[in-house]
């Protein structure tokens, strides 16, 4: 009773009071935690990757089949990165066992933007690639860029476990195979540098 007559005399109500407490609660959390959990702050991944791949438009092969790889990324600070790929896919032909398997590789590089939040970390990328083609005796390489949405769960600070999702615009050939996606996991393995 006395509080709330002394909060009257100054201009202060009861409400006043929970939300400065409330608002110094909030400021000794944000205080407490670090500043950055910086989960490839100057660490090298090598990395091994393992999925599917897919290209919805394409007619005179088998569109889809699995997708092998290696990669590597390295943290430049807490939030931005580089990364190489080198990737190969495999598309054999499931109804008919006479047209000829489809390969599609990839070489590319790109820049990732993470979203670091302690064990689990997601994250976006835009690259550019060319991804080198194979069916029968008939070969092309083609100029793409692509996006990256992964999410990547820490095991520890050495090893880490993702899925990685990227759709490719394959510009050189637009009119008639425009799109080319994967759906991987990867296992990679940090190190400091």
């Amino acid at each position: 009773m006395t509080i709330s007559c002394v909060g009257r005399r100054f201009g202060w109500h009861t409400a006043d009071v929970r939300r400065l407490a409330r608002g110094l609660t909030a400021l000794a959390l944000v205080a407490a935690l670090p500043a950055s959990a910086a989960a490839y702050d100057r660490q090298v991944s090598l990395d091994v990757v393992a999925g599917w791949g897919l290209a919805p438009a394409l007619e005179v092969a088998p569109n889809h089949g699995p997708s092998f790889g290696v990669a590597s990324t390295i943290g430049l600070d807490d939030a931005w990165g580089l990364g190489v790929q080198l990737g190969w896919a495999v598309h054999p032909p499931f109804a008919n066992a006479s047209d000829p398997t489809f390969h599609v590789g990839v070489f590319g590089v790109e820049v990732l933007y993470y979203l670091d939040i302690l064990a689990v970390v997601p994250f976006f990328g835009v690259g550019v690639d060319l991804l080198p083609t194979v069916q029968g005796d008939r070969w092309a390489v083609d100029f793409a860029a692509h996006l990256r949405v992964s999410l990547d769960y820490l095991a520890s600070r050495e090893i880490t476990i993702g899925v990685d999702v990227r759709p490719y615009i394959l510009w050189t050939n637009l009119s008639v195979d425009p799109i080319y996606l994967t759906f991987q996991a990867r296992l990679s393995v940090l190190f400091d540098y």
